[in-house]
């Protein structure tokens, strides 16, 4: 099939130019700050845990200055490459996040930011922008299609046994993962999180089994003991499923990778069946 011209695009995301429509504190940690702009007609639906950049405004308000807001939107190659090439106090910071809702025909998103405590780059911005602030956002672009680029969650096929397993940072895509899921999916849920209020997953789902895992000093190591857990209780089963089981995890990054080769090395859940992304990491956020 031939694009047409408008689809013809160096790269499946492009950037969006959009302003603060509003903010709402949705759980103790979690602020919901919804994005508007014309352009987000364009902005792809695709949901799940897709991934998207926040490119944070500097202090004086300036815009990105390396190239990304040319139309077409350059491929990352080269704006990334400008960006890093800029002195670091005139680099917007960048952050990656997951939609929490996307309404094309309204132009409008929502990106659900966990409040850190000290507050980071996001955090900061989270708790002080106000309607009317301007921004520039990267996501996928609808004109280009759905080329799979940015979400993880891809069972090879529909599964009748789903384990979901991440902290706060891999809320809001539990939750996009979630309300894709029929209710008849088995589904069991492990969230790592200092404060239960903070669980916006369930505050949306009433399906699925949902257990909190109060975080201790020591991240992910009271995750590593629930999955444990999970795994005496459920795991032949779950692996007797395949290929109608599927696990997906986020979080810290060194928690995921260990939670992925217990699932994988010691459960023996077949690794084609076993989703894991890094989503931060201690001692600092994943940018790239």
């Amino acid at each position: 099939m031939t694009r047409s011209a408008e689809s013809v695009r160096p790269w499946e995301y492009s950037a969006f130019r959009v302003t603060v429509a509003g903010t709402q504190r949705i759980a103790p940690h979690f602020i919901r700050v919804t994005l508007a702009g014309s352009t987000l007609r364009h902005f792809a639906p695709w949901g799940l845990d897709q991934r998207i950049k926040l490119v944070l405004p500097m202090a004086d308000g300036t815009e990105p200055d390396f190239g990304l807001l040319e139309e077409p939107t350059p491929h990352p190659k080269q704006w990334y490459a400008r960006w890093k090439a800029l002195p670091s106090d005139r680099r917007n910071e960048l952050r990656t996040y997951t939609p929490s809702a996307v309404r094309p025909d309204a132009g409008e998103i929502d990106v659900d930011v966990f409040v850190h405590e000290p507050a980071g780059p996001a955090s900061r911005w989270a708790l002080t922008c106000s309607a009317g602030d301007r921004l520039v956002i990267t996501g996928p672009d609808i004109r280009v299609g759905d080329t799979g680029y940015g979400i993880h969650y891809r069972p090879p096929r529909a599964p009748g046994r789903l384990l979901l397993i991440g902290d706060e940072s891999a809320m809001p895509a539990i939750a996009n993962i979630l309300a894709a899921t029929p209710p008849t999916t088995r589904t069991d849920v492990l969230l790592e999180l200092a404060d239960p209020l903070d669980d916006i997953v369930g505050a949306r789902h009433s399906h699925g089994r949902i257990q909190h895992v109060i975080r201790g000093r020591d991240t992910g190591r009271r995750l590593d003991d629930a999955v444990r857990d999970w795994g005496a209780q459920y795991a032949v089963d779950f692996r007797d499923d395949v290929p109608a089981a599927y696990a997906w995890i986020a979080g810290e990054a060194t928690a995921t990778t260990r939670i992925r080769r217990h699932l994988t090395k010691d459960l023996g859940i077949d690794k084609d069946h076993v989703a894991f992304l890094g989503y931060w990491k201690l001692g600092g956020p994943l940018v790239g």
